[in-house]
């Protein structure tokens, strides 16, 4: 769950031995997903996984696609500098590295974003109702976000590694919704209409691994259009606080950019420090 930063939630990671005893099996989850089981790790404490994964060490040659879950997550972090809050058997966290030779992974970054939050959103909806997506990538079940996905990347020498990371809220934690400043959700209403979180994990990271490998990048406009919950509304975009276009939300093209059209002309957003808000909320803000 997303809240606004603080200062004191900085902290290093130092990620702990995994105990036993947990419903989650990294070797299930490692078959799952179709990996390797030395390619899945399972931590019992980490600041952030994203982070924890681009810190690793580079191989020589580019590397299988990895996967790192932690129980609990101090210092998860979400889009614009935001904390993502874990909540135990409650939630899930978790992230996907995968790596590849520039120049074809520069400027990807974008259309990843935006075609990861869609393949989970797909997967997703055959699981639970009321599943939606608020561009770029917020995840949301009956209008309440239930899930955090950053992307994020960093290139040494000819290469990128590009790192998804998710935190998905499974089941209502009331001791976790006091601690944050927005309207949040939960994809399962209760423990026995949630599926297995070794199995979720597994499909999750499998789906997720395929956006980054290069498949499900495909057919975005008609796929998006099934779960857009912006489609013909009339939208601010804003930069750092501030609206800087606004005009009526039209779905997506190819590349994931939001299309905005606007006194007869049609404009592309693209994924990164922009935010788009309903010029309705804007104006009912205090």
């Amino acid at each position: 769950m997303e809240r606004t930063p603080e200062p004191s939630d900085s902290k290093p990671d130092s990620p702990v031995a995994s105990a036993a005893g947990d419903d989650l099996d990294a070797g299930r989850i490692a078959r799952v997903a179709g990996l390797a089981p030395d390619r899945v790790e399972l931590l019992e404490s980490v600041g952030s996984t994203n982070q924890w994964l681009l810190q690793q060490p580079w191989p020589e040659v580019a590397a299988a696609s990895r996967l790192v879950l932690a129980r609990r997550q101090t210092a998860g972090r979400g889009r614009r500098g935001r904390t993502w809050l874990s909540g135990g058997a409650q939630s899930l966290t978790l992230s996907a590295a995968f790596e590849m030779r520039l120049p074809d992974g520069a400027g990807r970054l974008s259309v990843l974003s935006v075609a990861t939050g869609l393949a989970i959103a797909e997967c997703l909806a055959g699981l639970t109702d009321g599943i939606g997506l608020k561009w770029p990538n917020d995840l949301q079940r009956h209008g309440r976000k239930v899930a955090g996905l950053l992307l994020e990347s960093r290139v040494q020498a000819e290469r990128v590694r590009v790192v998804a990371g998710l935190g998905l809220n499974l089941l209502p934690d009331p001791g976790l919704l006091e601690r944050i400043d927005q309207p949040v959700g939960c994809l399962f209403d209760s423990p026995a209409r949630m599926p297995d979180r070794t199995w979720l994990a597994g499909t999750l990271a499998r789906v997720m691994i395929d956006v980054l490998e290069g498949a499900g990048i495909l057919s975005l406009p008609p796929r998006w259009a099934r779960f857009d919950v912006l489609a013909g509304d009339e939208v601010a975009i804003l930069f750092d606080g501030t609206t800087v276009q606004t005009g009526t939300a039209a779905g997506i093209d190819e590349d994931g950019a939001l299309r905005l059209l606007e006194g007869g002309a049609e404009h592309r957003i693209c994924a990164g420090e922009v935010s788009v808000r309903r010029r309705a909320s804007l104006a009912d803000a205090p």
